[in-house]
């Protein structure tokens, strides 16, 4: 598969590098999406070992056990008859401030089978009719630490993000990156929340995407690590303006946090546009800590989100 046949199949968290350098993501969550219709099987190449790099195998909308890679390809088998199939990032052995600056390269992909292979994302000109369900954020938004004996394992394809989309039945935009925020008290400033609107690396370009729905959630389970209310209202403010900017057209509802931290800033800041819903989470009953949400509290805070948008 050449390179712009490889984009049709990848979520927008990937990005061409550079002609026939391959495709690169810097977040987990980052996904594959096609369907065959004969058996079969599916590879990526990487362009380097990736220690401890899992993915999630989610066929017709159920997820399979997590798939480790050893060395520089993962292989699917597909199975006979047609069949959707989602391909998601779960983690790999890195910091975040590394993943975002060296990224994850796939460099191509092969199928091979008695059937064929078809992207299922919608094209630019699909997107009007079937735009992408954008979620930003922090790790909450990412899936990153839901399970494991120390809530240490990464699902994304099982955080609240990939819920609500499965249930409206609409791609899923993710753009989130763990212990970043809104202010210089989030304890990552690389990339920063606007920087990685508009980019997945150091010079590489987020694609962009038709969406109508943006749920915007940072600092959920930490109430945005100690800000001040001045610090945080003016953050919040010029963030609020960049998403406009990049979203234009969209609708957003911005999540408070879950001990009700800022939620008059957070409403006050909002009420300065007409395109923002501020949804107040503090009964939804989501502890904050010592850990992150578990599966259960994913699927509690997706059935909430279902029923707002």
């Amino acid at each position: 598969m050449r390179e712009h046949e490889l984009l049709s199949i990848a979520s927008p968290e990937w990005s061409a590098i550079g002609d026939e350098d391959g495709i690169r993501c810097s977040q987990y969550g980052a996904y594959f999406a096609f369907s065959s219709d004969g058996a079969g099987q599916f590879s990526l190449f990487f362009d380097a070992d990736y220690p401890e790099m899992t993915w999630t195998l989610t066929i017709d909308g159920e997820n399979q056990a997590p798939l480790s890679v050893n060395g520089r390809e993962l292989t699917v088998m597909l199975l006979a008859g047609k069949h959707d199939y989602h391909l998601t990032l779960d983690q790999w052995a890195t910091g975040q401030v590394a993943f975002w600056q060296s990224g994850l390269t796939v460099k191509k992909a092969a199928f091979t089978g008695a059937g064929e292979l078809t992207a299922t994302l919608p094209t630019s000109a699909e997107q009007e009719v079937r735009p992408y369900l954008t979620f930003v954020g922090d790790s909450i938004v990412a899936g990153e630490a839901m399970t494991g004996a120390a809530h240490d394992r990464h699902r994304p394809s099982q955080s609240f993000p990939a819920i609500v989309a499965r249930e409206k039945g609409l791609p899923l935009n993710r753009i989130a990156y763990g212990g970043t925020g809104l202010t210089a008290a989030a304890p990552f400033q690389e990339p920063k929340a606007i920087d990685a609107l508009w980019r997945v690396g150091e010079n590489i370009a987020r694609r962009r995407v038709r969406t109508k729905q943006v749920v915007v959630a940072y600092g959920l389970n930490d109430g945005h690590y100690g800000a001040s209310e001045e610090d945080f209202a003016f953050g919040l403010r010029v963030y609020l303006l960049e998403l406009v900017k990049r979203f234009h057209q969209a609708h957003f509802y911005v999540l408070t946090p879950w001990n009700g931290q800022f939620t008059d800033i957070f409403k006050a800041e909002a009420a300065r546009f007409d395109c923002f819903t501020v949804i107040e989470t503090t009964d939804w009953q989501i502890p904050t800590r010592p850990h992150h949400p578990g599966l259960a509290d994913h699927e509690r805070i997706a059935e909430k989100l279902i029923q707002i948008l």
